[in-house]
């Protein structure tokens, strides 16, 4: 019977105590078990809610570490990247060339990140733009610094989405049906599960919310309080109307591995071809629809954007499903129809993630009054969003 590619067991960690008092553990795979990374990609990590409070990263002392652990040579500069909201990423110069170091965020599992590598090997197998992975000197796929996991990855050709161009649009487009057209074979092993998006607007998700109101209300002005109050009552409202309505439909709607952020940031273009795909941190097995609202919302977007107006614009959508479906197989009735209830599901989830964010850091630091405020726009913005749209449903069809 063949290994398991990874093993979380310390006897396969390699651990090495630093000058500073830093201990580093390198998650190391077997080479000659690689065949068993095809299992791995068909049971995905849940991803972990909430977050803690940000720590300020020492880089004097964290990037030496991580030079003794790769094989590159000196590591002579490096640079923030402007992009991401929850890992922490720097183009670094050294001696073998320019990498990307990212650091996740701290609640990044060991089990998420040996199936974002699983995926990401599988689909360049198959000659899709994914960054390739660099291994440690002792073959580790991660470092992991007190307690946080820092992934290095080969650098992509090509430059930032530019949403002016329509045929950057369509290479986008494609780039996302070749995508699940590749994973469209990983199919979950046992019983079909709950999508675990859909899974956060249940009970434990809209507790959540109102546990998140009661941190901050005593914190806020009288008619602010007011306000959160009344926005928390009709989002928990829309929260078990879609987790029930779309937890129904469920099973005639597909899914796959979802890539979960594929947006204007995600992509690598050079001039009109798709050059790279970026993000892969928060791929799991989830609703096909999840997927692809994701993308429309973000390539099809209405400009100036609104917090009371459409989440895209229907032409370009409706362009947007003519090129995906040059690489896709056709969708699903259900998963069209379902789309006007996704946009609405990922304005709520995005909220109970905030939630939780919310009362994890409330449990190591209390919030303040500037905290409470912050709250209380974030539920103000996302609930006239969830009206309107609610109140204006758009169909989107593949018809031009």
């Amino acid at each position: 019977m063949t290994e398991p590619s990874f093993r979380p067991e310390q006897s396969d960690l390699t651990d090495r105590a630093t000058a500073s008092g830093a201990t580093i553990f390198s998650g190391v795979t077997d080479p000659a078990a690689e065949p068993a990374e095809q299992m791995l990609l068909h049971s995905s990590a849940a991803r972990q809610g909430g977050r803690l409070p940000a720590t300020t990263v020492d880089e004097a002392a964290l990037f030496p570490l991580l030079q003794n652990a790769y094989g590159f040579g000196r590591w002579h500069s490096w640079c923030r990247t402007d992009k991401g909201s929850s890992n922490i990423s720097w183009f670094v110069q050294t001696d073998a060339g320019m990498v990307v170091l990212r650091r996740s965020h701290n609640l990044k599992t060991v089990a998420g990140a040996q199936f974002e590598f699983a995926l990401i090997e599988h689909l360049r197998g198959l000659g899709y733009p994914a960054p390739p992975v660099q291994r440690t000197q002792d073959g580790a796929i991660y470092v992991q610094v007190h307690g946080v996991l820092h992934m290095v990855m080969g650098l992509l050709p090509g430059r930032a989405y530019d949403p002016a161009d329509p045929a950057q649009l369509e290479a986008a487009a494609r780039g996302l049906g070749r995508y699940h057209s590749i994973v469209s074979e990983l199919t979950p092993t046992g019983e079909p599960k709950r999508s675990s998006s859909l899974a956060s607007l249940g009970q434990f998700g809209q507790e959540n919310l109102y546990a998140a109101v009661n941190v901050v209300l005593p914190l806020l002005p009288t008619d602010s309080a007011a306000a959160v109050t009344r926005d928390a009552h009709y989002l928990v409202d829309r929260m078990e109307q879609l987790n029930v309505g779309l937890g129904q439909r469920q099973k005639d709607m597909r899914s796959l591995v979802i890539h979960g952020s594929y947006g204007q940031s995600a992509v690598l273009v050079d001039g009109h071809r798709l050059t790279g795909v970026l993000d892969f941190d928060r791929s799991a097995h989830d609703l096909l629809a999840l997927d692809l609202a994701y993308a429309l919302r973000s390539f099809c977007r209405e400009v100036p954007i609104r917090h009371n107006g459409p989440a895209a614009n229907p032409d370009l959508c409706r362009t947007f499903l003519r090129h995906y479906r040059s690489q896709a197989a056709p969708l699903a009735d259900a998963d069209l129809a379902a789309l006007p209830e996704v946009f609405q599901a990922q304005r709520l989830v995005v909220i109970a993630k905030k939630c939780q964010n919310l009362l994890t850091k409330q449990a190591i630091v209390p919030r303040q009054s500037k905290d409470a405020l912050n709250f209380a726009l974030l539920l103000q913005r996302e609930c006239a969003r969830v009206r309107w749209l609610t109140h204006n449903p758009f169909p989107i069809t593949e018809d031009a």
